[in-house]
């Protein structure tokens, strides 16, 4: 099947959840519909990735329906590790750029990072870029339900990053920070103009809106940044909880028009994903 006329599948791998978008296409494309897929056997604050990939595994067998779509998976930040590597004018390609990123991610984790799959974008020569790593078994088990299921696997994604390349052109500010929220997870992304200033992932313990103040606050008293924050770009599930978030600084919310269901009028949004409105719409 020509990829034009394909269907076209974008499954966010969540721990205790799958998200799942799916785009009819062929002569007339029909509406997106969305759903979302429970993670069987997955545990209260549990990261680990093999239930999630066992539950993808299922459900693409169970839509015999879908074979020869394009399958994007997008994978939560509890699945994955960045690092913000400083640029170097020493290195003179990206393998050795990926060198010096195992480097970093192996001071940071340890050995343990010997198997881990690493990608990074090397567009802006001179800055600090972001590299991720994934466990290497995970890539494998994905490259395996997409052959198994009959789909064309098109890409791999971090949400860090399939959330930052859908809302950057929002990012106006001298110096902002961009915060993506799920259960039991927070990652944020210190962004200047054009560049990569600081990265973070904290785990919470449940109340994430009164954890995160505490946690900028940390942040603010170490200093990366000389230019003053401007703003807090939030991407959350819901805005539960968050009016008495004392920030000090501009909340601004993503992804509310997503979460309303009415993306240029395109999306049909069943009740069970509206809680995850917002984290939906970097993949719709």
């Amino acid at each position: 099947m020509l990829p034009l006329w394909a269907d076209q599948l974008s499954i966010l791998l969540c721990p205790d959840r799958l998200l799942v978008a799916h785009r009819p296409r062929g002569f007339r494309p029909g509406l997106m519909a969305t759903t979302t897929v429970p993670v069987p056997g997955s545990s209260e604050g549990s990261a680990g990735w093999e239930p999630a990939a066992a539950a993808l595994d299922a459900y693409l067998a169970a839509n015999p329906q879908w074979r020869g779509a394009s399958l994007r998976i997008i994978l939560s930040n509890h699945f994955v590790r960045y690092v913000l590597v400083p640029w170097s004018d020493d290195l003179s390609n990206e393998k050795e750029h990926l060198v010096l990123a195992r480097r970093h991610f192996s001071v940071t984790h340890g050995p343990v990072a010997k198997n881990w799959a690493i990608r990074m974008s090397l567009d802006r020569p001179g800055e600090s870029h972001v590299a991720s790593a994934l466990d290497e078994s995970l890539m494998s088990r994905l490259t395996l339900a997409a052959a198994a299921s009959h789909t064309k696997l098109v890409s791999v994604e971090p949400l860090l990053m399939a959330s930052f390349n859908r809302w950057q052109q929002d990012f106006r500010e001298e110096a902002q920070w961009f915060v993506t929220v799920e259960s039991g997870m927070l990652c944020g992304a210190l962004l200047g103009r054009n560049r990569w200033v600081a990265l973070r992932r904290w785990r919470t313990q449940g109340d994430w809106a009164s954890e995160l103040p505490l946690w900028l606050s940390r942040e603010q008293l170490i200093g990366e940044e000389s230019v003053p924050v401007g703003a807090l770009y939030l991407l959350a599930p819901s805005r539960a909880g968050t009016d008495s978030m004392s920030m000090g600084l501009p909340v601004r919310f993503l992804g509310e028009q997503d979460r309303n269901g009415n993306r240029n009028g395109t999306t049909v949004m069943r009740p069970q994903a509206v809680e995850e409105a917002s984290h939906f719409s970097c993949i719709l």
